[in-house]
């Protein structure tokens, strides 16, 4: 039976690779996330800045270092999902591979643990609280799969809610 510690680091190692540090059994979220130094000083500390123009759309710069970017960008890719180029989209619903629990834990620890940009006059936190308690955080996952030279479509405000604009 593997305890929480053992889950955390093979969640962890699952998502990120092998630690290169030599303290590699004691992985932290400052360390995941790539912040700094990974000793939860000031510089580790995830920085929210709401975005303008988006009611409701933060921003986390640095959430993950390139290292880390990587390594979960090889996680997405072994499950397998955009194997040929028919698939641009996956979605999930329940239960996740052990890499997006673990990156939706470290979400709901940087916004519980952050700072708020002082423009975040309207809404104090990312997550509304009823929802960063909720467990499971996040029960639904899009992964998707921009090939070079393709465009995102831009999402256009039509009443409370947004439209794909095909132009």
């Amino acid at each position: 039976m593997e305890d929480g510690a053992d889950f955390q680091r093979r969640a962890l190692r699952e998502a990120f690779g092998d630690s290169s540090d030599s303290d590699a059994d004691s992985p932290s979220a400052a360390d995941s996330r790539g912040g700094g130094g990974g000793g939860g000083g000031e510089r580790d500390r995830a920085r929210w800045e709401m975005v303008e123009g988006v009611k409701g759309l933060w921003l986390c710069p640095n959430f993950l270092s390139p290292k880390n970017q990587s390594s979960l960008l090889s996680a997405v890719n072994r499950e397998g999902w955009f194997s040929d180029d028919a698939h641009n989209q996956a979605m999930r619903f329940g239960d996740f591979p052990e890499w997006a629990t673990e990156l939706t834990r470290l979400v709901r620890e940087a916004v519980c643990v952050s700072e708020i940009s002082s423009r975040a006059d309207q809404e104090a936190c990312p997550l509304p609280l009823d929802l960063l308690w909720r467990e499971p955080l996040f029960d639904q996952l899009i992964a998707n799969v921009y090939k070079p030279g393709s465009a995102v479509s831009s999402l256009v405000p039509c009443g409370s809610e947004y439209v794909l604009n095909e132009t």
